[in-house]
């Protein structure tokens, strides 16, 4: 599935003039937090439709602070983790908030870590904090080779929390000291998720003589939960770790494995064709012909979401046979993939357009909304006011699926009433979408 439709913003710091300038009436609503009279202004601009993307994505920036810059406790922490995706135009507020070292404080130092605004030499300190939220801060700034000691001994400390910023420190430092501990910890870290992280650092690791990375992964695979493979599997597949000892392991899985790691080993292979020989090529596209063609209907929809249409034939024929499936939702997973296609676009868009009307007057449940999405990402207009319908649905969900929806289709501005929301955390998501509006359609 493509997801473009979330990455779609840039910071707006000009004025755009006139009563649709920053000085507007919906901007000092904003300011002051004044739900009642946005809620009003934004209505009115909607229904004048006068106002543009960048002006949307400057009072959802000025929504956005204010969410972090008011919310105590829990709310906090979720004000914040919810922002991440756009922590590049929050950066001051996110600096504001790490000032309190609180749980929140540490998740606002962590997204200005990972965004680069943040030097790891302001808080590497922080890694002997009694307080496990700043001591995993701490530790994701252990990165440099005098580190190492302090890093692995951090992949083994009680908090979870400290562990995976231990591991995610690992991916960035590169040494090869570290694959005994990650694999260690890839093996029998009690928290999934950790587990995965291990493996991900595992594949940024150098190659070694002999494909000591590759084999370490083919016994972890062994052990391993479908979660856990599938990362193996894409692993394998990194630049890295395929020149030494992953293309023989993918070769293998590719033609005698079964099940989701399979399938994200061949995916991966598909995402870098033109770096694959011949081999491997033909043994994913056979692996994804079979799960289209056979497979459970989630190996089915996978395969279908991964196939490169546009370079086998055989996948596209596979693709075009399963956009008049029995099933409605591989139907509509096929249909999507064809929007992609100059040659097939007319035939999808006006079948997945039946299946949006289901929703027209706004929700339709999951298959609707997949139709939505997949015509919105295809640039189809005429569903517009079907997705300007789910600014209003019943569930959170649905209404800021209608927000990423609409700013794929380049209108991310139809989605400004969702500032002024009554669900924070839906006035916070969507505030992210529409500054995320200006980065691509600017």
């Amino acid at each position: 599935m493509r997801l473009s439709r979330f990455g779609v913003a840039l910071l707006v710091a000009g004025l755009v003039g006139g009563a649709a300038g920053c000085g507007s009436s919906a901007m000092k609503a904003a300011e002051r937090g004044d739900l009642a009279s946005l809620k009003s202004d934004l209505a009115a601009r909607q229904a004048a439709g006068d106002m543009s993307n960048d002006e949307a994505a400057s009072i959802a920036r000025v929504v956005a602070e204010r969410e972090v810059r008011i919310a105590t406790g829990k709310d906090a922490i979720d004000r914040v983790r919810e922002v991440r995706a756009c922590s590049y135009e929050l950066d001051s507020i996110l600096k504001e908030r790490m000032q309190t070292q609180d749980e929140a404080g540490a998740e606002a130092a962590l997204a200005r870590l990972e965004g680069g605004k943040l030097d790891g030499d302001d808080v590497r300190l922080f890694a002997a904090s009694p307080d496990d939220n700043w001591r995993a801060v701490g530790t994701r700034a252990l990165t440099r080779e005098e580190d190492r000691a302090q890093r692995q001994h951090a992949m083994l400390d009680a908090s979870p929390r400290v562990r995976r910023q231990a591991m995610r420190a690992a991916q960035s430092a590169l040494d090869p000291a570290d694959l005994d501990p990650l694999t260690e910890a890839a093996r029998v870290d009690p928290e999934p998720i950790l587990r995965t992280e291990a493996v991900r650092a595992i594949a940024a690791l150098p190659p070694r003589a002999g494909g000591g990375v590759a084999n370490r992964l083919r016994d972890l695979w062994v052990v391993a939960d479908d979660g856990i493979r599938e990362d193996i599997a894409l692993a394998w597949a990194s630049p890295s770790v395929y020149a030494a000892g992953g293309r023989e392991a993918l070769v293998v899985l590719l033609t005698t494995g079964h099940g989701p790691g399979v399938i994200e080993g061949a995916a991966a292979v598909m995402r870098s064709w033109d770096g694959r020989d011949a081999e491997v090529i033909n043994a994913a596209a056979a692996l994804v012909l079979r799960a289209i063609e056979s497979g459970a209907k989630h190996h089915r929809m996978h395969a279908i979401a991964v196939a490169r249409i546009d370079k086998r034939k055989d996948l596209f024929d596979a693709v075009v046979k399963a956009s008049d499936d029995d099933d409605p939702e591989v139907r509509v997973a096929a249909l999507a993939r064809l929007t992609e296609l100059e040659s097939q676009r007319p035939r999808a868009v006006k079948l997945l357009e039946a299946y949006a009307a289901l929703g027209k007057d706004g929700g339709g449940g999951p298959l609707a909304m997949r139709a939505k999405l997949a015509l919105a990402s295809a640039g189809d207009l005429s569903i517009q006011k079907w997705i300007e319908a789910d600014l209003t649905a019943a569930s959170a969900w649905e209404r800021l699926a209608a927000a990423g929806d609409l700013s794929a289709l380049g209108r991310s501005a139809r989605a400004a009433p969702l500032l002024a929301d009554p669900d924070a955390s839906v006035r916070t998501r969507a505030a992210c979408t529409l500054m995320m509006a200006a980065r691509v359609h600017k």
